[in-house]
């Protein structure tokens, strides 16, 4: 495994989270090659749980890696390109600055992104290899986050370690949902894209992030149980309002009705649009399609 070291040295005393995966491919220039993101806190902390927040959003040619900061309202984020080679199984991955986003997606109005102080060029990947990519210091812990990036195959399970099943595995999906806020429209997601994991989420302006699970998951945060899912609608309560998510294929796994856990985070901040979707978690696996 190569390790390469861009650090921006960040002055936060916030409890960054343990570590959070990504998974981005399916763009024709890749070449049927992804990438699997594990974004990591080096040495953990006691205090640290849940996922690190933010997302991959992917466009044409590259994806943006965005990190949230909200305690200190900043954000961090970089692009990458990666440039496959004539054989097939290696690659080059470009890091670059965090360009603006064609879809109008960027950090919270009012937050200061932060900048690497270098983007180095990684050549020569193979497809299984892992680059470490030391990315962010903690100035008062010495804590760093580590972008651990994987070159896979699209669909292989080759480099990845066996497990029996577990509910773990167990996914919930979101595909262009729409959002009922007391039998009234709140959001409808407009782009080709969905999310699936342990925990899927949506934010809705106004009313903040809403996690989303099968299971209560202590390790996450917060979850309560809060309502129904069945099929391609879920339904649950916050405070005296009912929220009714319809996407357009099967929400849960099955043909059951399951309870409903659900954790509302209402101050985050979202990421410049009034309605966006996503996953999070230790297990959890965030697809977004590529947006027109």
């Amino acid at each position: 495994m190569r390790r390469i070291k861009a650090l921006l040295v960040f002055a936060a005393t916030v409890a960054w989270a343990q570590e959070s995966y990504l998974t981005v491919g399916g763009d024709p220039s890749w070449k049927g090659l992804q990438i699997r993101f594990v974004s990591r806190v080096d040495p953990p902390g006691p205090n640290s749980t849940g996922a690190l927040s933010g997302g991959v959003v992917v466009e044409e040619g590259r994806a943006h890696h965005l990190i949230d900061d909200p305690a200190h309202k900043s954000y961090f984020g970089y692009d990458i390109v990666l440039e496959p080679a004539a054989d097939g199984n290696t690659a080059r991955i470009r890091i670059e600055p965090l360009r603006p986003l064609r879809t109008g997606v960027s950090g919270p109005a009012g937050w200061t992104l932060l900048r690497l102080p270098r983007y180095p060029v990684i050549p020569n990947v193979k497809v299984g290899d892992t680059v470490a990519l030391d990315l962010l210091v903690n100035a008062a812990t010495g804590q760093k986050i580590v972008d651990y990036l994987t070159l896979e195959r699209r669909a292989s399970p080759k480099g990845r370690e066996p497990h029996d099943f577990t509910v773990d595995d167990l996914e919930l999906a979101l595909s262009q949902p729409q959002v009922w806020v007391d039998d009234k429209l709140g959001g409808a997601y407009k782009y080709p894209m969905g999310a699936s994991g342990s925990v899927v989420w949506f934010y809705l302006a106004g009313h903040g992030r809403f996690n989303l699970s099968l299971f209560p998951y202590p390790r996450f945060g917060g979850f309560k149980k809060n309502g129904v899912v069945s099929a391609n609608t879920a339904i649950f309560r916050d405070g005296k309002s009912e929220f009714r998510v319809e996407s357009s294929s099967a929400i849960a796994p099955g043909s059951g009705v399951y309870n409903l856990y659900v954790w509302k985070e209402p101050e985050w901040p979202g990421l410049g649009e009034p309605f966006e979707i996503g996953s999070e978690g230790a297990d959890a696996h965030l697809t977004i399609e590529k947006r027109p």
